[in-house]
């Protein structure tokens, strides 16, 4: 994949706290091992005054680096603008104290200890190697030893002013170290691109396990859904449907001078008429949504046909011709927000005409219904007290949506849902 400069950029990288902690402890035991070495330097280090020099000049470097790593609260503040100064430092900083040891050494007619020193600046390269390549992308690691490539033989040339014989063997080092620490950089940078690559199919494969197990739940809802569907048909509507014939018959054998009686008996077929009516649309809800058998657009202009027929009100759909590429259960909620708020269209908004709107595509979705009718005041009717529009609110919510209602009495009702799609960062 090309990368443009714009990711190449520092202040693109997001530092991982688990590297910076490690080299935090290796920075202070790097500081703490040279200021012993300087303090012993019998035992642990060398005894010439210009490699004490040297020894102490490493630990106030890494000790000023520990320091840096310690501030609370700077990671935070300099973002992707932390690591760097941290790794430009722990990798030039030796290798012009090594060369200033050289020259030092040259001037006073002291041997190079060469071999030492190699290994020395070898190891105190390795951890910022480490953490470069494997914080960065390859094209930054290529280019940070590239540079050192060039700085460490040309500070030899600058320090002695000349390529002598004496140092010849110290510029070979300086090349073989830097040429075996990018082959280790390119090998880290190759692993940690497998790695990422084994995470994200691995995540791909999760995202695919849960759309299945989500699908398989939505499944056999929607069959427990019917299971209760028929059960209440065969009890509860039945029963109701059997109590207001009988209640009709009971009104064919009572007084027909018993006003009061046939009141009462008028009043409660009319409950039963309605709660049948309730139970209907209850199990019609209940039922699997017609959505598998339609698709979403034609289910919604079936919802609008369907209430224009119920109903004195004419409701004016626009909706597009093709639906793109949305979940399943974002068009069950669509399809359930719009069926409810028809209804209510029906029952309560007293209007003549409606709009069904739906518009949208593969990462944006908005589905309006309004109505110009008798309306209400939305501050009066909390979402705890109206079962409809909390349903809607909770379906809204469940697919990661918004839901608006806005009306006004003698205004009409505008109830608009909204989705955007957020897709996670790629590296």
């Amino acid at each position: 994949m090309l990368l443009s400069v714009r990711k190449m950029k520092f202040s693109t990288i997001q530092t991982d706290s688990g590297h910076i902690r490690i080299y935090r402890y290796f920075s202070g035991g790097v500081a703490l091992v040279f200021f012993l070495m300087r303090i012993f330097p019998g035992p642990l280090g060398d005894s010439d005054p210009i490699g004490r020099r040297a020894m102490i000049l490493f630990s106030i470097t890494y000790g000023m680096i520990f320091i840096y790593l310690m501030i609370p609260g700077l990671k935070r503040l300099l973002k992707g603008y932390y690591l760097p100064p941290v790794l430009i430092a722990a990798s030039v900083i030796p290798i012009a104290i090594i060369n200033t040891k050289y020259r030092a050494l040259l001037e006073a007619g002291s041997p190079i200890n060469t071999p030492d020193d190699t290994m020395t600046v070898s190891i105190l390269l390795l951890f910022p190697l480490i953490i470069t390549a494997w914080q960065y992308r390859f094209p930054i690691v290529f280019l940070f030893f590239v540079v050192l490539g060039f700085l460490d033989p040309l500070l030899i040339i600058l320090v002695n002013e000349s390529f002598t014989p004496a140092i010849y063997s110290a510029f070979n080092a300086s090349l073989i170290r830097i040429l075996a620490l990018g082959a280790v950089g390119f090998m880290i940078t190759e692993l940690r691109d497998q790695q990422r690559k084994e995470r994200k199919a691995l995540e791909e494969a999760n995202q695919k396990l849960e759309e299945f197990a989500s699908a398989s739940e939505r499944l056999a809802a929607s069959r427990e859904r019917n299971r209760i569907a028929r059960e209440l048909h065969d009890t509860l509507a039945h029963t109701l449907s059997g109590l207001a014939i009988q209640l009709e018959a009971v009104e064919t054998v009572i007084d027909q001078d018993n006003t009061q009686l046939k009141s009462m008996i008028d009043r409660a077929r009319t409950t039963i008429r309605n709660g049948l009516g309730e139970t209907r649309r209850s199990l019609k809800a209940l039922r699997a949504s017609p959505l598998d058998d339609l698709g979403l657009t034609l289910a919604l202009q079936r919802l609008a046909d369907d209430a224009g027929e119920r109903g004195t009100v004419v409701v004016n759909t626009a909706l597009p011709k093709e639906n793109p590429d949305w979940s399943e259960h974002l068009e069950e909620v669509v399809y359930r927000i719009a069926q409810e708020a028809l209804e209510n269209i029906v029952r309560h908004a007293h209007t003549s005409s409606a709009k069904l709107e739906m518009k949208g595509d593969n990462d944006s979705l908005r589905l309006t219904i309004s109505d110009n009718g008798r309306g209400f005041e939305t501050g009066s009717f909390p979402k705890e007290g109206r079962y409809g529009l909390r349903g809607m609110w909770e379906r809204a919510s469940a697919a990661g949506g918004e839901l608006s209602v806005n009306s006004r009495i003698g205004k009409g009702t505008v109830i608009q849902f909204t989705w955007e799609a957020h897709h996670a960062g790629s590296d």
